[in-house]
């Protein structure tokens, strides 16, 4: 009789951890009590500071993203969906919108978080966490994306990873 190894689950587990850019931990030294404490980058890059304004949430550096925070610039260009996401969020924060501009940039958003989730790329988890944030900031009552948002914040605590902040900005 000849057994099976169970390892499929612990290599998917590795593997999502290695491609989350995880770099091995400092030497013990720069650990110690004496260390800098205030780098509020973690190893896989979410440092973004919340005073950081995203505004239109682009894939590839365009729009607000690219104040110098290169940690909110995904490495995956999204030339279409990024010019849907423009378009839509200006009809909805131009003067006389309605609730029809915001579902209409709230999907946009959707969208293109749906695209980065499902790359099956743990590296583009945060940015299509950042979309589901935006987009329900229009569409508050969207059910399916934000049970998508839940599963991606799960993901990074199950993990033990901080959930990037990307997306919370006023």
């Amino acid at each position: 009789m000849q057994k099976h190894f169970a390892a499929p689950p612990l290599l998917l587990a590795a593997a999502l951890l290695a491609s989350c850019g995880g770099d091995a931990p400092p030497p013990t030294a720069a650990r110690n009590a004496n260390a800098p404490s205030n780098n509020s980058q973690t190893s896989i890059g979410h440092g973004v500071s919340p005073s950081s304004n995203l505004g239109p949430a682009s894939s590839h550096g365009g729009g607000g993203a690219s104040g110098g925070a290169a940690s909110a610039t995904a490495p995956v260009a999204t030339p279409e969906l990024d010019a849907k996401v423009e378009k839509a969020e200006a009809k909805a924060k131009a003067a006389g919108a309605g609730e029809a501009d915001k579902k209409a940039a709230a999907s946009a958003y959707f969208e293109r978080a749906d695209f980065f989730r499902d790359q099956g790329d743990p590296k583009l988890y945060r940015f299509a966490l950042r979309d589901y944030r935006i987009g329900l900031r229009y569409d508050p009552t969207a059910r399916e994306p934000r049970a998508k948002m839940d599963e991606i914040v799960r993901i990074y605590e199950s993990m033990g990873r901080p959930v990037p902040d990307l997306g919370k900005e006023p």
